[in-house]
């Protein structure tokens, strides 16, 4: 599969089977909108620009378990601390599974932490300013234990939100070998066995 991500939390997972959208976003970002037409489509809050979506995806907006062209997704409810409602999801596809924790801001309670605990693919937010901060998302990263973390949410040229650069999340993991591309691909044989993977994308 191909892993993609254009700006803030939107990731684009390209499989055999199905393309699948978490939280695409529209032009008040600064960023340009990508041209997507998804299969599935995540969103983590309702806030969510879809306007640039194309076709007739099957959504999912909120808390439950799905099954959508031998893609499962499992929606999981967080409680924000601004009362606002989060969903963060757990995504199982070809043997590999994705956690992706949109907008979060906060730390888990311990029972939130559990459902992560142990996937392969963690999808984190890292800028701080309303989102998780470096510090804040080492102590997840931490918690839950993935194999290949993808950090979102961070500067990027054009975007018009002030977040943090990647290279203080790097520097607070300790990170040196990481691996920088525009595109990931990723099939269940070449998850890593021992050391921790982290992988930036660029959008």
């Amino acid at each position: 599969m191909t892993i993609e991500w254009f700006g803030e939390t939107c990731v684009r997972l390209t499989t055999s089977d199905a393309n699948i959208v978490i939280d695409p976003f529209g032009p008040a970002s600064g960023l340009k909108s990508p041209k997507l037409s998804p299969d599935i489509l995540l969103l983590t809050n309702g806030g969510t620009d879809t306007a640039g979506i194309a076709g007739q995806p099957f959504v999912i907006d909120g808390p439950g378990e799905y099954e959508v062209k031998k893609v499962f997704v499992y929606g999981l409810p967080v409680k924000r601390t601004n009362d606002e409602r989060l969903t963060l999801y757990l995504v199982e596809v070809e043997g590999v599974s994705f956690a992706h924790l949109g907008n979060l801001g906060h730390q888990l309670s311990n029972g939130e932490l559990e459902r992560l605990e142990g996937v392969d693919v963690l999808f984190i937010p890292v800028g701080g300013h309303g989102v998780l901060n470096a510090e804040g998302a080492a102590n997840v990263i931490s918690a839950v234990e993935p194999r290949i973390v993808i950090p979102m949410q961070y500067k990027v040229p054009g975007l018009k939100k002030n977040l943090d650069s990647v290279a203080s999340f790097a520097k607070e993991l300790g990170v040196k070998d990481s691996e920088t591309a525009a595109k990931f691909k990723l099939s269940s044989r070449d998850l890593p066995e021992d050391n921790m993977k982290v992988v930036i994308l660029q959008p």
